[in-house]
């Protein structure tokens, strides 16, 4: 019964509908094409623009690269000696052959010099057909120009080439008078051939608004009729009386602007052209939109079918832009036929997507007393899956606090890990302790037996200075005991003022035992005592001690091993070379020696080298291995400077 009378309402409600879906649909198509033209003709005008901005930036390059050409030729010598005597057969041929030269050197397509007379005395296609020489370009405005003292700038046909040009012209002044003219014409045709862009054309005009360049052959030599914002007075006066109508409207314009018979009369007088008809392009309308967009519709002639624009329909987005200096305008034409297909697939998109939503739009107005029949049940449902999600949220919230459980438990037991490595790292580092005592407890004994020898002698006060040094070497071994500690604990104090004389005083009473035995002799440089540097004098001590222990190790074969030790500072470092006379260090070694536990000898746990790099790290400076351009190892000690007057 409810179907029945749900049936029975929509077939009442289904004209005016309908009628609802009609007109909404209309109104759909329109929005639709308002905005599919307005966004089209945006992409289309910002893609024109950029390609003529690319255009110009291309145009603009090719001429600057010879703009000064001539400037420069009108300065070398073999031109200003051929104008001095230009009937000197010698003459002609150096200035030709250098021409020549300039011209293959520079890219240009034609190089000449001209007489005060207009005729040209060489060219660098002097070894060509058709030659320049004893033409009289007198005519020519760039002639005229520098004639006049200036720089000429002009681009026309080639007179006797018949290859379009751009054409560049400086005076040759000796003695503060002209004397001649060197021209340079670059050839602008490859620029036409680089652009092969199918849905825009590129036109450069002069200031009459003939088309000089043009990607379209047919349309070279001829006149576009309106030309926005022309430099030409002609043009704004033929329309400025537009400009004032309604651009809700568009302006239209039945046939292009000619030239008139006085301009043909002064073109053809100019020769620019050579016998070209100057004709109009065939515009049959041109508008201006609300936007200022200015579109053209252009009669195609019966010869562009087999060109690549046959089959379209003419309509165009022309887009200009003056360039004042070079006295030419460039303007793109870009084809409004990819605005039609947008046009089609956005209507043809937005309407299917319409249709199948008013369908859906039928389709659920008959479902809906359906649903309000099946409403209790998917409440039901609702409720029921409501109560899943809670019991399934219960369930992740538990497992959570497991896995963060266990995540703390994971932690502590790795930090437990960590620490029984340092332990067992600090196990295997009390082993070495010998290796780092074993001088200081040599001299330690030494004084001792020294000072019982002494006091049996009755020697009392030298017998106090032994026990006084003995009490240093304590000290220092204090010192050494410290680092170790800090091999597993990274901890670091702030550095003391150390003078490098008093280091090196400590160094050589606890190396002394050993070098005595070995016979061997540790080379210091003068002026230590000028020196200070940041860190601790035990620590330093002990990093020394350890370089020169290594490397009397490294010598141990010599008779009368000798340590060097140079110093170089800098108001931010001192640096302390220790060198041996050994064999030096291997490319592996080099990679690998203040690795822990890394050793080259039979003896010894590779600890040593380890340890005193981490003592410099933690007094801020560095210890560098490497091999001396002479022979031996050489490793570098470098730390923070002190300056001398504040420990003096």
């Amino acid at each position: 019964m409810d179907s029945v009378l749900a049936g029975s309402t929509i077939r009442e409600r289904n004209p005016l509908l309908l009628l609802l879906l009609l007109l909404g649909m209309a109104l759909l198509a329109f929005m639709l094409y308002s905005s599919a033209r307005m966004q089209t003709m945006a992409q289309i005008r910002e893609q024109a623009d950029a390609n003529l901005s690319r255009y110009i930036v291309s145009l603009q390059y090719q001429l600057d690269r010879h703009r000064d050409l001539p400037r420069l030729l009108a300065s070398q010598q073999q031109l200003i000696q051929l104008l001095d005597a230009p009937r000197d057969a010698d003459r002609v041929d150096t200035a030709n052959r250098y021409l020549a030269w300039v011209n293959a050197t520079m890219g240009a397509t034609d190089s000449y010099v001209i007489g005060t007379d207009g005729i040209t005395l060489a060219a660098s296609n002097w070894d060509q057909p058709r030659p320049f020489i004893g033409n009289d370009y007198s005519f020519r405005p760039y002639f005229q120009q520098a004639m006049e003292g200036g720089a000429g700038r002009y681009f026309a046909l080639g007179n006797t080439s018949r290859v379009r040009g751009y054409f560049f012209s400086y005076p040759v002044l000796q003695d503060g008078q002209i004397i001649g003219v060197a021209v340079v014409k670059v050839d602008l045709e490859d620029i036409e051939a680089d652009w092969s862009d199918p849905l825009l054309d590129i036109l450069v005009m002069d200031e009459d608004g003939v088309i000089f360049i043009s990607t379209r052959a047919d349309w070279r030599f001829r006149t576009l009729g309106y030309l926005p914002e022309a430099g030409s007075q002609a043009l704004r006066q033929s329309y400025g009386n537009h400009e004032s109508q309604s651009p809700l409207n568009p302006i239209k314009r039945p046939e292009a602007r000619r030239l008139t018979d006085k301009d043909i009369v002064r073109i053809s007088a100019s020769r620019r052209y050579g016998q070209a008809p100057l004709l109009p392009l065939e515009i049959r309308r041109w508008e201006r939109t609300a936007q200022g967009d200015r579109l053209l519709i252009l009669d195609e002639p019966p010869a562009a079918t087999s060109h690549r624009h046959a089959g379209q329909a003419g309509h165009y987005l022309l887009q200009s832009r003056l360039l004042p200096e070079a006295g030419m305008r460039v303007a793109v034409l870009a084809s409004l036929k990819p605005m039609q297909s947008n046009l089609f697939k956005t209507l043809g998109v937005g309407l299917a997507f319409y249709l199948i939503l008013a369908a859906m739009v039928l389709f659920f107005s008959a479902r809906h007393r359906m649903k309000q029949r099946h409403q209790i049940e998917l409440q039901q449902a609702h409720e029921a899956l409501e109560l899943r999600v809670r019991q399934r949220t219960r369930e992740l919230t538990d497992s959570n606090q497991r896995l963060q459980l266990e995540m703390e438990q994971h932690h502590q037991t790795q930090n437990q890990l960590i620490q029984t490595a340092k332990l067992a790292v600090l196990g295997q580092l009390s082993a070495g302790i010998n290796h780092e005592l074993s001088q200081p407890l040599t001299a330690i004994r030494h004084f001792a037996d020294n000072g019982r020898k002494l006091l049996s002698r009755g020697k009392t006060e030298t017998a106090a200075t032994n026990l006084q040094e003995i009490a240093g070497l304590a000290e220092r071994m204090a010192a050494i005991l410290q680092p170790l500690r800090e091999f597993a604990r990274q901890h670091q104090e702030p550095g003391q003022g150390v003078n490098l004389q008093h280091l090196r005083q400590g160094v050589m009473v606890i190396m002394s035992g050993q070098l005595e035995r070995q016979q061997a002799s540790i080379l210091w440089p003068e002026g230590l005592e000028q020196h200070w540097v940041t860190g601790d004098i035990g620590r330093i001590e002990q990093v020394l001690v350890n370089l020169i222990s290594n490397a009397l190790q490294a010598m141990a074969e010599q008779p009368s091993p000798r340590v060097e030790i140079r110093l170089h500072s800098t108001p931010q470092w001192v640096q302390l070379s220790v060198r041996d006379q050994g064999p030096g260090l291997s490319p592996d070694t080099l990679s690998h020696v203040f690795e822990p536990f890394y050793t080259t000898k039979s003896a010894g746990m590779g600890l040593g080298l380890s340890i005193s790099q981490r003592i410099v790290h933690s007094l801020n400076g560095r210890l560098e291995a490497d091999n001396h351009p002479e022979g031996g190892a050489l490793f570098t000690l470098t730390l923070p400077s002190l300056s001398s007057r504040e420990y003096s």
